[in-house]
């Protein structure tokens, strides 16, 4: 295991993200988010490209240290497809300086920050959007895996001597063939760079109050008899040791052996794991 290459210009990073869009989708979220899941879903992605962008900053050049692609998978044709729009429509791989002028548009985010004094105010922030949420048709996850791993393929052979690529996939339910999906997600666990395997990581998350299964180490830590979670569990990466240092950073628990994995995840849970897998190099 190596996973020590910091990004950087020269060997920039690349983290893929996928965004289960079926019709489930449109269910709410469960927990206190407000939308349903496709929105936090969405919402939480934005968040993410917006702050990796802001960490690209190199006082006014933005760098490119990372590499991006986001694969939906369902909508109307049961398939996977660049989930950007817009200008980035027919990029499949994005880098930060065209991630950054290709918004779809900029909304106004209300955050509450430090007034200096030990209290809060709420002032306005710009917010970019890339991903809207859609939510339609079944879930083709062995689709959307084969397609990561055809873009990991691809753009491993061209950056050897880069941290391995990052899958980041988001679902709430069963895919439409666990089988097939299984076997194209371990494909996918099989390419990698000099510095190691790609890392897959899973996000489940739900309509329900249910207890939470966040990174676990082994499957004895799974809901009994849930076939899914172990599902999950099976095709979710040990989070290496720069990895599991940033989830102890973002609040997690974390042991050796700990896999990329929550399950029953809320809005702030999903949003650690993209944490991890996306800001884990970024120094």
């Amino acid at each position: 295991m190596a996973y020590t290459v910091p990004l950087s210009g020269e060997n920039p990073g690349y983290i893929i993200i996928l965004i289960d869009q079926s019709g489930s989708m449109g269910d709410p979220f469960g927990g206190n988010a407000g939308g349903t899941k496709a929105q936090e879903c969405a919402k939480a992605v934005n968040r993410v490209l917006r702050e990796l962008g802001m960490a690209c900053v190199s006082g006014e050049t933005i760098k490119n240290r990372c590499d991006i692609s986001v694969i939906g998978y369902g909508n109307s044709g049961d398939r996977a497809y660049n989930a950007f729009t817009g200008n980035l429509a027919n990029k499949p791989i994005v880098n930060m300086q065209e991630l950054a002028k290709n918004a779809l548009r900029v909304e106004t985010l209300k955050v509450k920050v430090s007034d200096g004094a030990g209290g809060l105010v709420e002032q306005n922030e710009p917010f970019p959007v890339w991903i809207e949420p859609i939510d339609s048709g079944g879930t083709p996850m062995t689709q959307a895996f084969e397609m990561a791993d055809q873009l990991a393929n691809d753009w491993s052979k061209n950056h050897p001597n880069s941290f391995p690529p990052v899958v980041i996939n988001i679902t709430d339910g069963e895919p439409n063939d666990q089988s097939s999906a299984k076997t194209a997600a371990l494909k996918l666990k099989q390419l990698g760079t000099n510095d190691g395997k790609v890392l897959v990581l899973n996000a489940h998350i739900t309509s329900k109050r249910a207890a939470r299964v966040e990174l676990p180490p082994s499957a004895s830590d799974l809901p009994n008899g849930d076939n899914y979670a172990q599902f999950l569990f099976d095709i979710s990466s040990e989070l290496p040791p720069v990895m599991l240092e940033r989830a102890s950073a973002v609040g997690f628990e974390v042991s050796a052996g700990s896999r990329g994995f929550v399950y029953n995840a809320d809005a702030e849970t999903m949003i650690r794991l993209l944490d991890i897998g996306t800001k884990a190099k970024l120094r």
